[in-house]
């Protein structure tokens, strides 16, 4: 895994299993989370936190239309079929066929790029994500590929360029054993995203699933709520007092 931000380059080994930093870790440095391996909406890293705005997109219905997002790589929505590959779960059962369910496969582009609207959300998202799940034919290797993932900061400025290098597993059938690939790739920002972009640079042929995103619901300060503690006890801002 490589994280590749303004003139610095973090480089870490990518083995069997990928340290993921805790959303309360996430800072303007490195807000990554990923590549993570996932089989249902329970592995995301975004599953136990809270939020006022959250949406997942599954492609089940074969539209992409939750609100407050757009793509302007389209692709098309790919399956049921044998060269589908699905997140795992979205078939109604974890058993490592992603056949049974419905992707977005690129159809001829090497990058998606999702762009969030403030305006349908009430603010832009403060954590976004998407899972990666299959590559047909690449320019090296069929069934292999590098995947840049990119997420942009409310005035468009890229926060880098998280790379995992040589995912899948070297086969674009989506039947038996084909989810062990899929791979979580996300990031986290207080200030909010207004774009995100994931990238096969070897490929145009490949798929993903689970695009999310939401607002989390950030609690006031110690401080801040024993000040309107204070001011709730004097009556300034008791809905009590308001009333009478």
């Amino acid at each position: 895994m490589m994280i590749r931000t303004g003139l610095r380059t973090v480089v870490c080994s990518l083995g069997l299993a990928v340290a993921t930093l805790p959303a309360q870790a996430i800072t303007v440095a490195n807000p990554y989370l990923g590549p993570t391996a996932y089989r249902s909406a329970n592995d995301s890293p975004f599953s136990a936190l809270s939020f006022n705005v959250f949406h997942l997109e599954d492609f089940e219905d074969g539209l992409l239309n939750t609100p407050g997002v757009v793509t302007t790589t389209p692709g098309r929505i790919n399956g049921p079929g044998d060269l589908a590959d699905s997140v795992d779960s979205d078939d109604g059962a974890i058993d490592g066929s992603g056949a049974g369910g419905r992707s977005l496969l690129s159809d001829n582009f090497t990058t998606f790029a999702f762009e969030f609207d403030a305006q349908v959300l009430g603010a832009l998202p403060t954590h976004v994500g998407v899972v990666w799940t299959d590559v047909g034919n690449t320019t090296s290797s069929p069934g292999v590929g590098s995947v840049e993932f990119e997420a942009f900061d409310a005035l468009g400025l890229s926060l880098g360029v998280l790379l995992a290098e040589n995912l899948g597993n070297g086969s674009a059938d989506g039947r038996s054993n084909a989810t062990d690939e899929d791979r979580f790739f996300g990031a986290a920002l207080a200030g909010g995203m207004s774009r995100i972009e994931i990238r096969m640079p070897t490929s145009a042929d490949w798929e993903l699933d689970h695009l999310q995103y939401g607002i989390a619901a950030v609690p006031l300060p110690a401080a801040a709520w024993l000040f309107v503690t204070a001011l709730g006890g004097l009556g300034w801002v008791s809905g009590r007092a308001a009333r009478a």
